[in-house]
């Protein structure tokens, strides 16, 4: 092989992996973008349910219960993960 050929093989090989270092980079900011609005959803949307000191232990339970449904309607929606 001539020094030609061999020039235009190492630009091809190193255009390629450039292209494929460049998608990859692209690839990792897209997973950490969508990592952020996932946790900035799930911040916004989640509110702890707590007893009042005044309010009774019936009512409590009803407002929980009420508000766990809400969230077991809406979690397709939040796209929580439950990790074990």
């Amino acid at each position: 092989m001539n020094s030609i050929t061999k020039t235009i093989l190492l630009c091809m090989t190193l255009s390629v992996f450039f292209a494929l270092f460049q998608l990859l980079l692209k690839g990792e900011n897209l997973r950490k973008n969508e990592k952020s609005k996932l946790g900035k959803e799930s911040s916004e949307t989640f509110q702890v349910t707590l007893r009042e000191e005044t309010e009774s232990i019936p009512h409590f339970v009803s407002r929980f219960k009420q508000r766990s449904f809400e969230l077991w309607h809406k979690s397709d929606k939040l796209k929580m993960e439950i990790k074990y």
